[in-house]
């Protein structure tokens, strides 16, 4: 174990965070991702390299001074160089399984209709140095067994590309209806200055190369907007929740 004393505000705010958490509740702190796995215990999920350090203070914290246990004994521990941590994190993603069945493969399942939904909060800390809450989303994709298999946006983002990663699904009004992420060569080839700031400021049914357009906010029709997907200008298809893909 390192030698380190944390100070009182270390120790206390490493309080408020963990005591706050749900069981398995993920928190990322810096290069590290822990879960709650009980109710005084953690598991360091993964850290990068240089991030050795940070861990270890961590765990000082949660033991020494909080009387929690952290698991590390199983840590993945991502490269600090990008190409092999990008390359180390794609092969890990090719061998997920359903947790469920633990048969069917991640990567062969319809990674392009998926939900996107929020389960909890997160919290980071602001300029001003205060802990603030933040919702945790996190994708579902569904397994041939018929359960859902939930992925962070970084690990369906990791799965499924980024052309899938730039849709949404959502039910409105009994129709299954996706808004497809325009790229910025298509919004250059399709839009010009006033059709852009009509679509900005909320004009509805804007139809570019025969398909609706929209831009979206943090809402759409009083369903909350992923994160990723707030501020792009999307095509919108529409078609019956029974019709089959």
């Amino acid at each position: 174990m390192i030698e380190w004393e944390p100070q009182v505000e270390d120790i206390e705010w490493t309080r408020s965070v963990i005591e706050s958490m749900e069981i398995n509740q993920d928190w990322m702190e810096g290069e590290m991702a822990f879960r709650k796995t009980g109710d005084t215990t953690l598991t360091l999920l993964t850290r990068t390299e240089r991030a050795e350090g940070p861990a270890q203070r961590v765990k000082v914290v949660l033991e020494d001074y909080l009387d929690w246990v952290v698991d590390d004994s199983e840590v993945k521990v991502i490269p600090d160089d990008p190409t092999m941590a990008a390359q180390m994190m794609q092969q890990q993603a090719e061998s997920w399984t359903c947790p469920e069945c633990d048969e069917q493969r991640v990567v062969n399942m319809n990674l392009g209709k998926v939900e996107w939904k929020t389960e909890g909060q997160t919290y980071y800390i602001d300029e001003t140095g205060e802990r603030q809450p933040l919702d945790r989303w996190v994708v579902a994709v569904r397994c041939d067994c018929g359960k859902p298999v939930h992925l962070s946006p970084d690990d369906y983002f990791l799965v499924a590309g980024e052309l899938n990663f730039y849709t949404w699904y959502i039910d409105i009004a009994s129709n299954d209806t996706l808004f497809d992420g325009m790229t910025h060569h298509q919004i250059a080839r399709v839009l010009n200055s006033e059709q852009i700031v009509n679509l900005v400021d909320g004009v509805d049914g804007i139809v570019l190369d025969n398909l609706e357009t929209a831009h979206l906010g943090t809402t759409y029709q009083n369903k909350t907007v992923p994160p990723h997907m707030r501020g792009t200008f999307c095509h919108i298809f529409e078609m019956a929740m029974d019709e089959e893909e």
